[in-house]
């Protein structure tokens, strides 16, 4: 089963720093013309923000996540079904589902060949996966700039773009899409920023030693506390890998 310890100590404050609803609304209309006909499955959902705004789209949603503090969240905002289940081994009939979505949470899955062969099996011939996945790419301002550096410190993803494709083939899916789309919009200050690195809100870290955290953030919560207007808002617009994958009919 996915872990779930990391996520669980999260979900009070897992939206503050990430773009809350107003990112969660802006990924699910660049996921939902890509959708099959038909309801949608998001595993890993997390604390529901792509799901309520697949909901405001028109498109029935259940979500399913190992977390139930992340799905006690989610329910505070999206009244869809939600499901405490493993992207693993999905609580689904064969053939009973007719879109399968995730919003950076397959590379979180131990074995994403073995999750992708898991939607394969749920879904109804036709139906499709629709992955966004990848690190978020922005053009350089100044947060943008030490974002960079804290993502080259965290191990390689496993979710880039020729991996996704290959696992997905290896599934049986076939790939109809992929490429570096824009996703969302958001905004950060550098007291923010700090706080979510002081807090370890940044999902790497818990995974370390509190003295190593400290040692490896060092000089990143120098950078911050240097630059200028710490409360002022810096807005990017961010693209992330889109990989669209369809259950062949026959």
């Amino acid at each position: 089963m996915t872990e779930s310890v990391t996520f669980d100590k999260m979900a009070a404050n897992y939206d503050a720093a990430r773009g809350g609803e107003g990112r969660g609304h802006m990924t699910a209309e660049t996921i939902s013309p890509h959708l099959a006909a038909g309801a949608v499955l998001e595993v890993g959902v997390g604390t529901g923000v792509v799901a309520a705004g697949l909901a405001r789209l028109g498109h029935t949603v259940t979500g399913v996540d190992v977390s139930q503090p992340m799905l006690d969240v989610a329910a505070r905002r999206f009244d869809g079904e939600l499901l405490v289940g493993d992207g693993m081994a999905l609580a689904f009939p064969d053939g009973s589902v007719d879109n399968v979505v995730y919003v950076h949470a397959l590379h979180l899955m131990p074995d994403m060949t073995a999750a992708l062969r898991e939607a394969f099996r749920v879904l109804r011939p036709g139906g499709r996966v629709v992955v966004r996945h990848g690190d978020p790419v922005a053009e350089a301002d100044d947060l943008v700039l030490i974002l960079r550096q804290v993502q080259a410190m965290q191990p390689g993803r496993p979710d880039e773009p020729e991996q996704v494709r290959a696992a997905a083939e290896a599934a049986g899916l076939r790939v109809l899409e992929q490429e570096l789309a824009a996703e969302y919009e958001s905004g950060m200050n550098p007291s923010t920023f700090i706080n979510l690195i002081v807090n370890r809100q940044v999902p790497f870290l818990q995974r370390l030693e509190p003295e190593r955290a400290t040692e490896l953030m060092a000089p990143i919560l120098a950078q911050l506390r240097a630059l200028p207007e710490p409360d002022r808002v810096r807005r990017q617009a961010w693209s992330c890998w889109l990989t669209v994958a369809e259950k062949p009919a026959g």
